[in-house]
């Protein structure tokens, strides 16, 4: 097959003469079949003649003359002094400068249609930077570049206006039934305060406005409710103990009630290691937060449900069995050092074991060393 002109096509194809006279006046290029039968333009830019895929201009004169991409010239973005949050599209979020920066030039850029962005890359410091994007504009590798000025201005975000403000909207208020809380326990709470805050960070009512410590407890004043209420649930677990929940109202906004919560957590009376009896057994209390513990006397696991405390951890000595038989065992009185004999538990015992003593009401009860956490 010889070269064939875009008449023969047309006559080849079999096209009307209406149409004929249509594809002449449209078509902007020639067309080639080659014996291989491939298709190559033969279109030019009309500006440097240099052979162009498609249109009239080639990437480069076209870059020389119009623009690809447009952004402001000034980037300006908003970050809270007293947390470092940056305000994004009407939001505070924690991200770093770069983060921030990156967000607004994208929110602020726009590219040609043609353009197929490969790669965008940001440099410099001080408040100056070089916008370089990477692309393919008509089948062209091209670059263009931008200077971009960034501004930072400062505003206290909602967070922390409140924050200072002294708002809240719910209170976390933990005691222990009978007794004062112990540093320990103190330091659980706070954690657990802690990491609920953390993982709720980006909430703009994250925060706590107020802490009352006492003897018998601690206060915490936090700004949402939930939060609140995920915080005592959170102590609950960890500690154990009951949840009661109580409302009171403190006004209304857009005819809507707004009320403040109170959340408190009531410790148990017990603690890991403490003697207490439930249902007429003495038992040592292995499990705090699950309410557990195991009877002196038989072994058996049993649960906690109204204990009254024999003796504190705090109170229990160690001691020694001294003899033993088939019903009972000798040990040392940690006070007065006499021999006195207690009633023989299941739990396997032999002389020269050490064990714990707990006294209570001049009774003596032996606690095996394996029970005491």
């Amino acid at each position: 097959m010889g070269v064939l002109s875009l008449c023969d096509l047309l006559k080849f194809w079999n096209i009307s003469e209406h149409r004929k006279c249509h594809y002449k006046k449209h078509f902007s290029k020639f067309i080639f079949y080659t014996l291989s039968g491939k298709v190559k333009s033969c279109m030019r830019c009309a500006v440097c003649g240099k052979e162009v895929e498609e249109g009239t201009i080639c990437a480069k004169c076209y870059l020389e003359r119009n623009e690809v991409i447009w952004v402001d010239d000034i980037i300006r973005l908003t970050r809270c002094p007293r947390c470092g949050f940056f305000k994004l599209a009407g939001k505070w979020r924690e991200v770093s400068y770069d983060d921030a920066l990156m967000d607004a030039i994208y929110s602020s850029l726009r590219v040609h249609p043609d353009l197929e962005v490969d790669d965008v890359k940001i440099s410099g410091n001080e408040g100056r930077y070089l916008l370089r994007i990477s692309g393919e504009l008509w089948g062209e590798e091209v670059d263009v570049e931008r200077y971009i000025e960034v501004r930072i201005q400062s505003e206290v975000c909602l967070r922390c206006s409140r924050e200072a403000g002294g708002y809240y909207e719910s209170i976390v208020q933990v005691r222990a039934e009978g007794r004062d809380i112990e540093e320990d326990e103190f330091k659980v709470v706070r954690a657990i305060v802690e990491e609920v805050l953390h993982k709720e960070r980006e909430n703009m009512k994250a925060f706590v406005s107020k802490i009352v410590e006492r003897k018998e407890g601690i206060d915490y004043y936090i700004g949402d409710r939930n939060i609140g209420r995920k915080i005592s649930r959170r102590i609950a677990d960890e500690l154990g103990g009951k949840i009661t929940e109580s409302k009171k109202l403190t006004g209304r906004s857009d005819g809507r009630d707004l009320f403040r919560f109170t959340y408190s957590v009531r410790l148990p009376v017990y603690r890991e290691g403490d003697v207490v009896e439930e249902g007429g057994e003495i038992a040592v209390v292995t499990n705090q937060r699950l309410g557990k513990g195991v009877a002196i006397e038989s072994g058996e696991t049993i649960n906690l449900q109204n204990p009254r405390i024999i003796a504190r951890k705090s109170e229990i000595r160690k001691s020694v069995v001294l003899n033993m038989d088939e019903f009972a065992v000798e040990v040392l009185h940690p006070s007065t050092h006499e021999v006195v004999s207690v009633k023989k538990p299941k739990i396997a015992l032999k002389p020269g074991d050490e064990v714990f003593v707990a006294e209570h009401d001049g009774k003596i009860y032996v606690i095996p060393k394996e029970l005491m956490v």
